[in-house]
């Protein structure tokens, strides 16, 4: 008892000035006293059992419950004992091999257990207190019933509803808008009526028209929308249109402004055809995927935007779409370094699909004097330069700077003002290609070169693209078209030289043969243009006005 006593006075009185220096801020132990400490058997007992002892588990708090325990569909496996409350008891141990296979079995049986059925209480909604039990909806659907409208069914907003014993859709799979929501015992839930149909409009039900109720799914975004595509700096880098939605829009979230608007953020899935501004070449098809914010003040519903856009299968992430399309939006970069010139970057914003670039040292290559274009600064400007008249570039000067010369007014023949540097605009300019312009005239004849008859352009309004661009291999400048053969120098001499007979004598003939043939010999190129319309740059009718003939027409083949 004497020895029991002092070891426990020993280990006390050093557990005292353990805690002492604790307290007074110096746990560095003295060798004496450390060795002392880790001596003592009763302050540190050894892991190791000796001989006769008993496994007994010590004493310590016990684990926590099992994650997921207070949820109702939790089973615990079937224990021969009470789950331990109590932090002070020791825990329960039971075999792996049960405890797996009990889990297992009441895992199944929670899931077998999911109810399929969805108590809807109208007093929640502050309504008459009535119960109606459904069966559960899909995650996108809000069920609507008696005198149970989900709050989040909102008028202005496009829905697309079924009944929920049958999974075909109303109003012919269509999703219309919601325009009213009626009062009373039974609520009449009036849609859009369909075209023609203002005065007869049969889009209605009431809520309680069926007594299984019903099911709607919002829809804020439909096939066929534009939206332009901004990069996180705000950048206008796309346009994309919306083919289909391969996924229901589903509703996470609804907000109600100071003001009164509703705003839902909806999570939508879509198949796209996207255009970048800074690729070239067929626009692809792409999954997209973001969360649409759709604004109800007044009147209908609209997408204000769609956030957190991913695009593509490799996603690119941190984009965001806004409705609608914009030329002014539209960027287009453009670099020296790939036309041999200066390497210098230029960004041009508002340039038309059509429309060649022309900013800074930069002139675009497709750009040629001998041709007629229609040029315009860019941005929000559509004032056209030069009265909106498509004058012919004579000539482009070199250096930093580039002249661009176009042809005189003709009544300023010899004080020339069409022109203008490459620089004179800072943010540059647009070339329009024009082929053919009010008042051109054409002979339309056959392969074989029977004429058929006259044409005359009295508009040309629409915009001309330029398709291609090549540069003939035998030099004579004559006109190729995509989808018929080109036309031979021999035709086009002896369709010349026919119209030559017939109105000059034999000397001026013969001036006027040996003009031509070495005019062909000149290098060309020929453009062609969208809508099929042709024509050739060889200036026929100048050469036969300096002839003296008059009342040629302008271009012999259509």
């Amino acid at each position: 008892m004497e020895s029991a006593s002092a070891l426990d006075s020993s280990s006390s009185s050093s557990l005292q000035r353990l805690w002492s220096r604790r307290l007074t801020a110096s746990i560095i132990l003295d060798e004496n006293d450390l060795s002392e400490l880790l001596s003592n058997s009763e302050a540190f007992p050894s892991a190791q059992l000796a001989q006769g002892d008993v496994d007994v588990s010590k004493s310590r708090a016990c684990s926590p419950l099992p994650v997921g325990y207070h949820h109702d569909n939790y089973l615990l496996p079937e224990l021969d004992h009470e789950p331990c409350y109590d932090l002070h008891k020791s825990r329960p141990s039971f075999d792996c091999t049960a405890s797996a296979s009990s889990s297992s079995s009441s895992s199944f049986s929670s899931s077998s257990k999911t109810p399929l059925l969805q108590t809807l209480d109208a007093s929640s909604l502050g309504d008459i207190p009535t119960q109606y039990v459904v069966p559960t909806l899909k995650p996108y659907e809000m069920p609507v019933v008696g005198l149970y409208i989900d709050p989040r069914v909102v008028c202005g907003f496009r829905y697309r509803v079924r009944r929920i014993d049958d999974k075909t859709h109303l109003f012919n799979k269509q999703a219309l808008e919601l325009q009213s929501i009626g009062r009373g015992y039974s609520r009449r839930l009036t849609f859009a009526g369909g075209k023609g149909r203002l005065n007869d409009n049969d889009n209605y039900f009431w809520s309680d028209s069926f007594p299984s109720g019903f099911a709607f799914e919002l829809e804020v975004i439909s096939p066929g929308e534009k939206f332009t595509i901004h990069d996180p700096s705000n950048l206008a880098v796309g346009f994309l249109e919306i083919l289909n939605c391969t996924k229901p829009q589903e509703e996470v979230n609804q907000t109600i402004k100071k003001n009164g608007a509703i705003e839902k953020t909806v999570r939508v899935h879509l198949l796209c055809k996207v255009e970048w501004f800074d690729e070239n070449g067929p626009t692809p098809v792409i999954p997209v995927t973001g969360l649409a914010i759709a604004t109800r003040c007044r009147g209908s519903a609209e997408v204000t935007k769609v956030v957190s856009v991913n695009i593509g299968s490799h996603a690119r992430r941190g984009f965001t779409l806004t409705p609608g399309i914009g030329s002014h939006k539209r960027s287009t970069t453009v670099k020296g370094a790939l036309v041999g010139d200066v390497p210098t970057v230029y960004t041009v914003l508002g340039l038309e699909p059509y429309e060649l670039p022309v900013v800074g040292t930069y002139v675009d290559p497709r750009i040629m004097p001998g041709f007629l274009y229609r040029v315009r600064p860019t941005g929000l400007s559509r004032r056209h330069l030069f009265d909106g008249q498509a004058l012919r570039l004579q000539s482009i000067g070199a250096g930093y700077g580039k002249r661009l010369t176009f042809a005189p007014s003709p009544k300023c023949l010899n004080s020339n003002d069409n022109f203008f540097w490459s620089d004179s605009y800072a943010d540059g300019l647009g070339f329009e290609p024009r082929a053919v312009e009010a008042g051109a005239k054409f002979v339309i004849s056959t392969s074989d070169g029977l004429k058929l008859g006259k044409a005359s352009v009295f508009r040309a309004d629409a915009p001309q693209y330029q398709e291609r661009e090549e540069i003939m291999g035998n030099m004579r400048g004559s006109v190729s078209t995509p989808d018929t053969e080109p036309l031979t120098p021999e035709y086009e001499n002896n369709y010349f030289s026919h119209f030559f007979e017939s109105n000059l004598d034999s000397s001026s003939q013969s001036a006027a043969n040996d003009a031509l043939l070495s005019f062909f010999t000149i290098p060309n190129i020929s453009q062609t243009c969208l809508g099929k319309v042709f024509y050739n740059i060889v200036e026929v009718s100048g050469l036969l006005k300096r002839l003296g003939i008059e009342g040629f027409i302008d271009s012999p083949s259509c």
